[in-house]
């Protein structure tokens, strides 16, 4: 019995000494870090001597409850030094110490503890000074880790300079940085500015441009320790042609223009003629286009002349002057005692004519008529604001008279508009309604002030042909009128 508890004794030794023997498993079996920088892949926790240091934190957030790793590194050149950590599992901890971990002296020169894994962390250590680097877990979420370990110097601030060689549209730069580990390039064209787009984070990249001309190249150099330092310098892509100048001359004929291209050294051409309701992108891209307006008057016409070494933009201010006169609104007018007022338009060289009467019609949108001398019933007593619209080729102009209307003559059931009540509204195909109006005329009219539709009715609904939109219905007889406005939804 007694010897095979000392076979077993034996073999237990025989183990425990295995273990501990095994590289990074204690401070006498430390891992040397014997140069900078210092890398290596593939290794594991193994160690399970040391159990806690000052701020490896406690119970259940020890992270030095785990297997451990050490490493011992005595510097030769004082500086700010980078440990970082890769490939490891959940829970992981990086301690730097001035001593073992079970020393009673020991301290905590740095440390980094990562919930999610892969801790890294930058201290600065004193040349001829021995630290240990240790590597742990929390036990009860990892005892044990897998890692990768990288540790840079980092002697001085990185220091950011670049030199470009242009061929064409495209740059080839040359990355003079000093004491810089990673980089990241923005070259001046990109769609979101930094640090909103994503960038290049290669040493000496190609990029090439759409056009030629001044970008702004951004290269920010990073150094192992988290310092940055950021060059912003402008350069000139010169194209190997000759910049296009855009230039043009026009000939007019009544409201049509045709336009004489006058530009050089353009491949490409964008017209804006002024009358554009949205001038986002050109009405025209002919080199000599003809253009037809509506109405005369001034207009600023854009010329956007191009070609691959840019563009150049004209601006010039054409007038179409109208062969005849502008119009000149005027109007009288004689009130009856009735409420019924006669117009009498006044006007100089109209061909149009706009009448809202201040009682049922929309000012500018739905006239009450379109005649030249139109005759209107009011309904109630009271001052009213009549406008008058009148048109040619030349232009518009517009007055407007207030008037006081005060019924004396009629039966008071006609001092009041007739009861109208629509439905539905929108409508379709009919249109129904009640109303006070034993016969009646009706008008519909469309939101440029056009009767579209008219008529003689004694039923109380209208049929509508195919129209859509919004329009006023204009319902009358010999003695009141009624306006209202409805949706056409054919």
């Amino acid at each position: 019995m007694n010897t095979k508890k000392t076979v077993f004794l034996l073999f237990s030794l025989i183990i425990s000494l295995f273990v501990n023997a095994q590289v990074g498993a204690t401070c006498s079996e430390a891992h040397i870090v014997d140069n900078i920088p210092f890398s290596q892949t593939g290794l594991t926790t193994v160690g399970t001597v040391y159990n806690t240091l000052p701020c490896s934190g406690t119970g259940f957030t020890n992270y030095m409850s785990g297997k451990d790793y050490v490493f011992v590194f005595t510097p030769t050149q004082t500086a700010d030094y980078s440990i970082k950590l890769t490939n490891t599992s959940l829970a992981v901890g990086l301690f730097v110490t001035n001593l073992c971990p079970d020393d009673p002296g020991v301290q905590c020169i740095a440390f980094s503890t990562a919930p999610l894994g892969n801790p890294s962390l930058t201290t600065a250590l004193t040349a001829g000074n021995t630290y240990y680097i240790i590597v742990s877990s929390i036990s009860y979420t990892t005892p044990q880790t897998n890692f990768n370990i990288e540790i840079n110097a980092c002697f001085s601030a990185p220091s950011a300079s670049f030199t470009y060689v242009q061929n064409g549209l495209s740059v080839q730069f040359t990355n003079t940085s000093q004491d810089a580990t990673n980089f990241l390039w923005y070259f001046g064209d990109e769609l979101l500015p930094p640090p909103l787009s994503p960038g290049d984070t290669t040493t000496n990249p190609t990029h090439t441009y759409t056009q030629y001309g001044d970008y702004v190249i951004t290269l920010i150099a990073y150094n192992a320790c988290g310092q940055t330092d950021t060059l912003r310098d402008t350069i000139t892509l010169i194209c190997p042609g000759n910049m296009p100048v855009a230039n043009f001359s026009y000939i007019t004929n009544g409201l049509q223009v045709s336009f004489i291209n006058q530009s050089t050294d353009a491949t490409s051409y964008g017209w804006f003629f002024g009358d554009e309701l949205f001038p986002f992108i050109p009405t025209d891209t002919t080199p000599n286009p003809t253009h037809t307006y509506a109405q005369y008057g001034t207009y600023n016409v854009t010329l956007i002349a191009r070609n691959e070494c840019g563009t150049d933009t004209l601006v010039i201010s054409i007038t179409l002057e109208c062969p005849g006169n502008l119009p000149v609104a005027g109007f009288t007018y004689d009130i009856q005692p009735n409420g019924t007022v006669n117009f009498t338009s006044t006007s100089i060289d109209a061909t149009q004519w706009k009448w809202f009467f201040g009682d049922t019609d929309i000012f500018p949108f739905f006239p009450g008529d379109t005649i030249e001398n139109p005759t209107h019933t009011y309904l109630m007593s009271g001052t009213y604001t009549v406008y008058l619209i009148v048109y040619n080729e030349c232009g518009s102009d517009t007055i407007s008279q207030i008037i006081t209307i005060t019924i004396t003559s009629i039966h008071q059931q006609y001092l009041s508009k007739p009861e109208i009540y629509i439905y539905p509204n929108p409508v379709l195909n009919n249109m129904l309604y009640t109303h006070g109006f034993d016969s009646y005329f009706y008008e519909i009219i469309d939101i440029t002030g056009k009767v579209v539709v008219k008529g003689y009715r004694k039923q109380s609904y209208i049929e509508l042909p195919q129209l859509k939109g919004i329009f006023m219905v204009k319902l009358f007889d010999d003695k009141r009128s009624a306006r209202f406005i409805i949706h056409i939804d054919n």
